[in-house]
């Protein structure tokens, strides 16, 4: 029988209006697929509209709810609905949260898993979501996406899924960091007072990325008085797991002119933050990527980072890496190490801007969409993974 419409897919993409690594990978990744799919057809759940997914394929429905719970039952209300009716063929729950799409295949992308990893930084309740209802999620998915190699280990071992089902593909930068610049230095400079020379750190204020580590270790290079450019910090708080506290630890160690929080930037100036920073500092407890290396490598800063979850694999041997996340001296030793060195700088920066050449999402979006052709012609894996279960 002749298909009456186009192949249609169903994206759960809530939440990513709010600034983090996830909204860079699923918004970004949605950007490649509309355009080089432009025969299908994409409905695309969405907390708040998205200027850059306006496409004559697309169809964005705005999520009526913003708390959690409401939200998460909204949308298997609306899967539901056009999984029942057959108006889609297949749904991917881009947003790593999964769902029941019966009688239409699913694919689920996993983010990462640090939840179980260091439950003692998240709320309560997702800490119970992960261990009793994402593992049944899991093991009903078609596939199963990782965006590490690191990910889908933790994915196995964690809930003994089989390694043929999970399909790791990685993340890539912001497309403005392909760009040429177009938001000058020295605008951003006076716009947000900042020195010549500054450290960089560019994340969510949460729990997991580990800025109380780093601070102390700016507290050891200044108590044994090595000199050392301000640390510039930038993003925004993360209520869920939020780590205020810092500030609090700034005062009290005397680090007040050491350390400058300028919040969240708009996309356009974040290639111009990066550009003008000595270097980016990650001192990340675990990722399951660490988007922000990858920026910080295109635009030529030397990196430092924890060598945590999947930063070694993605950094490679372009960063330099701190064996213990948790280590205050060791970050402080890997610092001067950087700002003393010049060679070493330069050896990072060229080797960081070979390695950023993977990390492309029109060749990303080129293996998502395969992955869906594979599953809507029968190639899943639920039964399997069932199994495990």
């Amino acid at each position: 029988m002749k298909r009456q419409r186009p192949l249609t897919i169903l994206v759960d993409a809530s939440d990513i209006d709010r600034p983090s690594g996830v909204r860079t990978a699923v918004l970004e990744l949605l950007r490649a697929l509309v355009q080089q799919a432009p025969d299908w057809r994409f409905v695309i759940m969405v907390s708040q509209p998205e200027p850059e997914l306006v496409q004559s394929n697309v169809q964005q429905i705005r999520i009526p709810f913003r708390q959690r719970l409401l939200e998460r039952f909204w949308i298997q209300l609306y899967v539901t609905q056009l999984a029942l009716t057959r108006k889609v063929d297949l749904v991917h729950f881009a947003r790593a949260l999964g769902g029941i799409s019966y009688p239409v295949k699913q694919i689920l992308t996993v983010f990462d898993i640090t939840t179980l990893r260091y439950p003692e930084l998240h709320k309560r309740t997702a800490v119970w979501f992960w261990r009793y209802i994402q593992p049944w999620f899991l093991h009903r998915a078609s596939r199963i996406i990782t965006i590490s190699e690191d990910v889908k280990n933790d994915l196995q071992q964690e809930f003994c899924l089989p390694a043929e089902c999970i399909k790791v593909i990685y993340c890539a930068p912001k497309a403005v960091f392909r760009q040429q610049q177009t938001y000058p230095l020295t605008a951003l400079r006076e716009k947000y007072h900042l020195p010549e020379h500054y450290l960089l750190f560019v994340g969510m204020l949460a729990k997991k990325k580990n800025l109380t580590t780093l601070i102390q270790a700016l507290h050891i290079l200044q108590r044994e008085g090595e000199s050392f450019p301000p640390l510039v910090i930038a993003g925004r708080h993360y209520h869920q797991s939020d780590d205020s506290t810092i500030f609090e630890q700034i005062h009290a160690l005397g680090l007040d002119a050491a350390v400058i929080y300028i919040g969240e930037l708009q996309d356009e100036e974040l290639p111009a933050l990066y550009t003008g920073a000595d270097a980016f500092i990650f001192p990340s407890l675990h990722e399951g990527f660490g988007i922000p290396c990858v920026e910080a490598m295109l635009c030529g800063v030397p990196v430092i980072a924890a060598a945590s979850g999947a930063i070694p694999e993605i950094v490679g041997d372009a960063a330099l890496l701190v064996n213990n996340p948790l280590n205050a001296k060791e970050f402080a030793q890997a610092i001067k190490q950087l700002l003393d060195d010049a060679a070493l700088r330069e050896i990072l920066i060229e080797r960081g801007a070979q390695r950023t050449q993977q990390f492309e999402w029109t060749e990303l979006a080129t293996k998502v969409l395969k992955l869906y052709d594979e599953v809507l012609k029968g190639d899943e894996c639920n039964t399997k993974m069932r199994k495990h279960q």
